[in-house]
C-alpha cells in the first residue's frame, strides 16, 4: 500500500508543545475523514513541524471536541521532550491530555516511566511511576511512587515514596518533594567527617529564598567533641554588578585538647561576623569587607578541615572610590586582626588612607611626553606603639621614543615624603624626606618568522639613579619609609618562541653593576659592585608546563633562591605536577627554605583522583599531606577529602576526613535575578 502525504493548515497540539495555525506535514499509509468531521490517519503516522516529530500507529483528530487521539507506538520529539506512549489524547492546544504506558525524558532533564501521565497545562500527574535525573542507561537512583505531581519550574511532589540508590532502597516516606527550579526552599545535602578533634561530625545546611533577588543559608554544624554550631549566611543581588552578602557563626564549645599551651584560656562562646559587598553606581564606587572572629584560634579550631585554617590575619576594609576622566580619589579604611598573636595592639592599622591620582596626561600633541601625580596620604594607627600622618607624593615625567627598532622609555620622579608623628616624636621636628629617581630603558627587538613559529630576541639595558638620603629619622610603617638608593646598570636577553598552536617557550637572563659599592638582596645590603645572576624560563609545549627562576650569587659563589615547577603529561589521564622553593637563608633574618610540594592528579571518564606530599627537605619530615576522590555520575556526584599537616613547633599533626554525596543535585543556586539599584 502507498503512503500519503499531506500538509494541512490547522490548530494541532501535541503533548508537551502546541503548533499553533501552522502548516503541518501528516505522512500516513492512509488518511481519510468521516462524515462526523473527524479526521484519521492510519499506519505509521508521522508528524512533522520544523523540529518536532510525533509518531504513532493511528491518529484521530475531533474537530467537534478538539480533541487529538493518539494509539499506538506513539514517539514525541521535541527540543526539551522524549516521550514513547501506547495510547492518549490531547487537545487541539496542547494545555490538557492523558498518556498511558509513558516512559522518557521530560524538560531535557528528568527521566520518568508511569502507567499514566495526566497533563493540565504545566502540572503534570504521573500514577505508578519512578521518577530521575538520571538516564536510562545510568539509572542509579530513581524513586517509585504511587502518584507524583511535578509542576514545570517549581517542584515535583511524591506520594508513598521509595528511593531506590543502586538498586537498594535508601528511604521510605509517605511524602517528598523535590526541587524542579533553579531555586528552591529546601534542606540541602549534608557533610559528613572526623578529624583529629572530632571522631563524628554532621554539617546540615538549609536554604531559604526570601525574594527573587536575596536568599539565606542556615548550616548546622554537629561535632561530638568540640560541640555544636550554627552559621547563618544572608545574600541579596542588588543590581547586576552590585550585591550585599554576609555571614554570622556561632560555636558553643566544650574545652579540649586543643587548648593545650595555649595563652588563652578556653571559650565556650565563640564567633565570627564576615560580610562583603560591591555597590556601583556610573563613576563611583564602594567596596565593603569586614571579618571579626572571637579570637586568634578560631580559624584554626572551627574551620580545621579547610585551608582556611592556615590563615594569619583576616582584613576589613571600606573603600570608595570616584574615577573621573582626568582623576581619581579613593579612600580606604583598613582594619587588620592578627592572628598570629593574642592581642592586636602592636598591630599596624591605616584609619584611613587617602588616595589622589592625576591621570597620565600629555601636554603636547605631537610629542610622546607624559606627566603624571599620585599622592597617598595616611593616618597610621596603633593602640600602643608610633602612630602617626604621612603624605607620599611623587610626581612622574615620561618620554617615548621609538627609532629604527629601537625603543627608550626616559622616566624621572621626584618624590616629596612629609610625616607628621604622635606622642614619641613629639618634642622632635616632624621629619621629611625628598628623593628623585632617573631611569632610561633602551630595548630593541629582532624578530624573524619560521614556519611553525616565531623567534622574538630582545635585549634590554636600563640606567637607574636613586638618590641618597639619611633615612634613619624616618619611622618605620612599611617598606615605602625605606627607599633603596640606587646607581645601577641592569642589563636583560630575553628569547621568547611563540608557535602557531599557542604553545610558548621564554627565557630571560639578566644581571647588573652597580656605582655604589653595594648592592641590595632583597632588603639587604651587600658589599660588591656585580649584582646576582637572573635566570629564568617558562614554557608549555605539548601539555608540558614549567617555569623557573634563580638567582645567582657571585659574591657567595652559590644559588641564593630558586623556585621551580613542572607539571607533567605521563599518560592522557594522568598529569604529576612539582613545585621546589629553595632560599638559602644567607641572612639571620631569614631563616633557610628548602621544600618541595608533589602531586598527582588522575582523571578517566567521571572519577578524578588527586594526591598532595608537601614535605620540608631541610629538616626531613612531611609538612602536608591531601588526597581528594571525586566521582561525578552527572545525576549525582561523591566527594570524599583526607587532609593531615603536622605543625615542628608543637610536634602535633592534625587529620580530617570529609564525605559528601549529593544524590539530587540540589546546590545552592544563587540569586544573580537583577533589579535596578
Amino acid at each position: 500500500m502507498g503512503r500519503y502525504i499531506i500538509t494541512v493548515f490547522l490548530v494541532l497540539g501535541i503533548l508537551f508543545f502546541s503548533f499553533g495555525k501552522v502548516p503541518v506535514s501528516i505522512e500516513a499509509e492512509s488518511i481519510h475523514k468521516k462524515p462526523t468531521g473527524e479526521i484519521i490517519a492510519e499506519g505509521n503516522v508521522i508528524v512533522k513541524y520544523k523540529g518536532k516529530i510525533l509518531q504513532a500507529d493511528r491518529i484521530v483528530y475531533d474537530q467537534k471536541n478538539k480533541k487529538i487521539y493518539l494509539y499506538g507506538n506513539i514517539k514525541l520529539k521535541t527540543e526539551k521532550f522524549d516521550i514513547t506512549a501506547q495510547r492518549g489524547w490531547i487537545d487541539e492546544e496542547g494545555v490538557n491530555g492523558d498518556f498511558y504506558d509513558v516512559s522518557g525524558i521530560l524538560e531535557k532533564h528528568y527521566y520518568i516511566k508511569a502507567e499514566k501521565i495526566k497533563k493540565r497545562g504545566d502540572k503534570y500527574t504521573f500514577y505508578d511511576g519512578e521518577f530521575s535525573t538520571c538516564s536510562f542507561d545510568q539509572y542509579d537512583w530513581y524513586i517509585k511512587t504511587k502518584k507524583g505531581v511535578f509542576i514545570k519550574d517549581k517542584q515535583v511532589d511524591f506520594f508513598n515514596v521509595s528511593m531506590r540508590f543502586c538498586g537498594v532502597p535508601v528511604l521510605f516516606s509517605p511524602y517528598f518533594s523535590y526541587p524542579a527550579s533553579s531555586r528552591k526552599t529546601g534542606f540541602l545535602f549534608p557533610q559528613l567527617g572526623q578529624d583529629s578533634y572530632n571522631d563524628f561530625r554532621y554539617v546540615q545546611p538549609f536554604f531559604l529564598i526570601l525574594t527573587r533577588h536575596s536568599d539565606m543559608t542556615f548550616t548546622y554544624d554537629y561535632r561530638n567533641i568540640q560541640g555544636n554550631g550554627l552559621d547563618i549566611e544572608y545574600r541579596n543581588k542588588l543590581s547586576s554588578d552590585s550585591f550585599y552578602r554576609t555571614n554570622f557563626t556561632v560555636f558553643t564549645e566544650k574545652s579540649g585538647k586543643w587548648w593545650e599551651g595555649r595563652d588563652l584560656p578556653p571559650l565556650e562562646n565563640r564567633w565570627r561576623v564576615y560580610g562583603e559587598s560591591e555597590l556601583h553606581y556610573e563613576d563611583f564606587d564602594i567596596s565593603l569587607i569586614y571579618d571579626f572572629p572571637s579570637d586568634p584560634y578560631f580559624f584554626e579550631d572551627i574551620y580545621n578541615s579547610t585551608d582556611l585554617r592556615y590563615k594569619s590575619y583576616t582584613k576589613s576594609q571600606l573603600i570608595a572610590l570616584l574615577d573621573r576622566r582626568l582623576f581619581t580619589v579613593e579612600i580606604n579604611f583598613d582594619f587588620l586582626y592578627d592572628l598570629t598573636k593574642t592581642n592586636n595592639e602592636q598591630t599596624l592599622q591605616r584609619l584611613p588612607e587617602l588616595r589622589f591620582y592625576f591621570k597620565k596626561l600629555k601636554p603636547f600633541r605631537e610629542i610622546p611626553f607624559y606627566i603624571d601625580f599620585l599622592s597617598v596620604n595616611t593616618n597610621f594607627y596603633r593602640e600602643k606603639g608610633t602612630s602617626g600622618l604621612r603624605s607620599d607624593n611623587i610626581l612622574d615625567f615620561e618620554l617615548y621614543n621609538n627609532f629604527s627598532g629601537f625603543s627608550n622609555l626616559l622616566r624621572f620622579s621626584p618624590r616629596g615624603t612629609y610625616y607628621y608623628l604622635y606622642s614619641y616624636y613629639q618634642n622632635k621636628k616632624n621629619p621629611t624626606r625628598n628623593i628623585f629617581s632617573f631611569e632610561d630603558r633602551l630595548r630593541y627587538t629582532f624578530y624573524r618568522s619560521f614556519s611553525d613559529f616565531t623567534h622574538s630576541v630582545i635585549p634590554e639595558i636600563t640606567f637607574k639613579r636613586v638618590s641618597k638620603v639619611n633615612q634613619e629619622d624616618l619611622p618605620y610603617f612599611d617598606r615605602e619609609d625605606r627607599i633603596k638608593d640606587a646607581y645601577d646598570i641592569d642589563y636583560s636577553l630575553f628569547n621568547i618562541l611563540n608557535f602557531e598552536s599557542s604553545e610558548f617557550l621564554s627565557w630571560e637572563i639578566s644581571s647588573g653593576y652597580t656605582f655604589n659599592d653595594y648592592y641590595y638582596l632583597g632588603n639587604n645590603r651587600l658589599k660588591g659592585n656585580q649584582k646576582p645572576l637572573k635566570n629564568r624560563f617558562y614554557f608549555y609545549v605539548k601539555g608540558f608546563s614549567g617555569e623557573n627562576t634563580l638567582y645567582y650569587d657571585f659574591k657567595f659563589n652559590q644559588i641564593v633562591r630558586s623556585i621551580t615547577t613542572f607539571s607533567i603529561p605521563v599518560f592522557s589521564w594522568f598529569r604529576y605536577s612539582v613545585s621546589h622553593s629553595y632560599d638559602k637563608g644567607i641572612f639571620s633574618s631569614i631563616s633557610t627554605i628548602n621544600q618541595i610540594n608533589q602531586t598527582g592528579t588522575l582523571t578517566y571518564k567521571n572519577i578524578s583522583l588527586s594526591a598532595s606530599v608537601l614535605s620540608n627537605i631541610k629538616f626531613g619530615y612531611v609538612q602536608r599531606k591531601s588526597l581528594n576522590f571525586s566521582l561525578n555520575r552527572k545525576c549525582w556526584r561523591l566527594n570524599i577529602s583526607y587532609k593531615e599537616d603536622y605543625n615542628r613547633v608543637t610536634g602535633k599533626s592534625f587529620r580530617s576526613i570529609v564525605v559528601y554525596i549529593n544524590i539530587l543535585k540540589t546546590d545552592i543556586k544563587l540569586p544573580f535575578v537583577s533589579r535596578t539599584l
